[in-house]
């Protein structure tokens, strides 16, 4: 690159010092308001799917098109007994899946997802902060999530409410259980859940979970289950999370907002980012006009037109992400919270980059166009 690039549009971008600015401000808003949709969107799927990838095991067998984690059909309990001699398994557990009443403290009552666990409680809490998961086993014991407080009025080890007329007693609270259909997550063990949801009856279960063995192809045990026991479907964890995101994003429409509010968040951002940078190179196409007059070849006009564009650019991602980094921790909490991963941060600094350079041709296209003569009229 010539030498002389980089201090002309240093020199250019610096003459307005209030327009490079705010020209950076801009560009910061546009990049978090695409990466806060985004990140919207990857909290919301990994909520949808958290306790199915959280579960530390490899299958899940369950009644025939169901179509998510929240929608369990029941299944008879022997099931287990029939996954466990499967070659392959290494071992297997029930889980039950239902929906009941909560008797709020204070009167209201309030729809749950009551979470039946097996011995091993596989699919319950991965992280506790008060209490021990095997608590469940006792009688009339559960389990809720910190973020679920104030909806459920308990707080403390030891306080009382009632499910479908039933006493419950908090055994233990977790953390980071999240869930976006407004009902909390209640863990207890499958003997307590078929007390709280009297539509199943005693042996039944929504969900058998395995664990393969070390080595075990688990594509071929997932097939030799499906061939062995009847009137089930055996999916692996990833398809199983992959269909009830599937469910809630695209069959019942609740994820298509979300969809929509990300897709809409990026293109303002481009169009924010594209239309800053274009009237940027227009204020200084006077400037262009004096260079090419000067004898400035088009190829270094080019360089300068893209430095300017790149450096605002990632001066504007650099501020835009430590605004989605503090809105992601704010947000910790919530029930659905920014999120992202590295590929998808990639992938969104990428992309705006691109849009740099996308507004760079716009503005070459116009430097190109420019009469060097015009510079001595008026």
């Amino acid at each position: 690159m010539n030498t002389v690039v980089i201090p002309v549009a240093i020199r250019m971008l610096s003459h307005n010092l209030l327009r490079f600015v705010m020209t950076i401000v801009g560009i910061a808003i546009a990049f978090f308001l695409a990466a806060a949709q985004i990140g919207l969107l990857v909290g919301w799927i990994n909520t949808n799917s958290a306790i199915i990838r959280h579960a530390g095991v490899d299958i899940w067998v369950m009644a025939e098109q169901t179509r998510a984690f929240d929608y369990g059909t029941a299944i008879p309990r022997h099931r287990v007994q029939q996954v466990s001699s499967i070659p392959g398994v290494a071992w297997a557990e029930g889980m039950l899946m239902g929906w009941a009443t909560w008797q709020h403290p204070d009167g209201k009552r309030i729809n749950v997802e009551i979470v039946g666990l097996d011995t091993r409680h596989a699919g319950g809490p991965w992280k506790m902060l008060a209490g021990d998961i095997e608590n469940i086993e006792q009688p009339e014991t559960v389990i809720i999530d910190e973020l679920s407080y104030d909806v459920l009025g308990l707080r403390n080890l030891g306080d009382e409410a009632e499910i479908e007329g039933n006493r419950v007693i908090l055994g233990g609270i977790s953390s980071e259980v999240r869930t976006f259909t407004a009902a909390p997550f209640v863990f207890t063990s499958i003997e307590n859940a078929l007390r709280y949801s009297p539509y199943y009856k005693d042996e039944e279960i929504s969900y058998v979970l395995a664990k393969i063995e070390p080595g075990a192809s688990l594509t071929e045990v997932r097939d030799r289950i499906a061939s062995e026991v009847s009137n089930v479907e055996v999916l692996t964890t990833s398809e199983f999370a992959e269909r009830s995101v599937k469910y809630w994003m695209l069959e019942t429409g609740v994820g298509i907002t979300v969809i929509i509010t990300a897709i809409l968040g990026l293109l303002v951002g481009v169009v924010i980012m594209s239309q800053t940078l274009f009237a940027i190179t227009q204020d200084h196409i006077g400037n262009y006009a004096t260079l090419l007059a000067l004898g400035f070849h088009q190829k270094t006009l080019r360089q300068i037109v893209l430095s300017q564009s790149l450096s605002l650019g990632g001066l504007g991602i650099l501020f835009g992400t430590v605004l989605f980094i503090l809105a992601s921790n704010a947000s910790a909490r919530s029930p659905i919270p920014l999120e992202t991963t590295p590929l998808v941060s990639a992938g969104l600094i990428a992309f705006s980059l691109l849009c740099c350079l996308g507004a760079s041709w716009f503005s070459i296209r116009a430097i190109f166009k420019l009469d060097p003569v015009s510079v001595f009229h008026g």
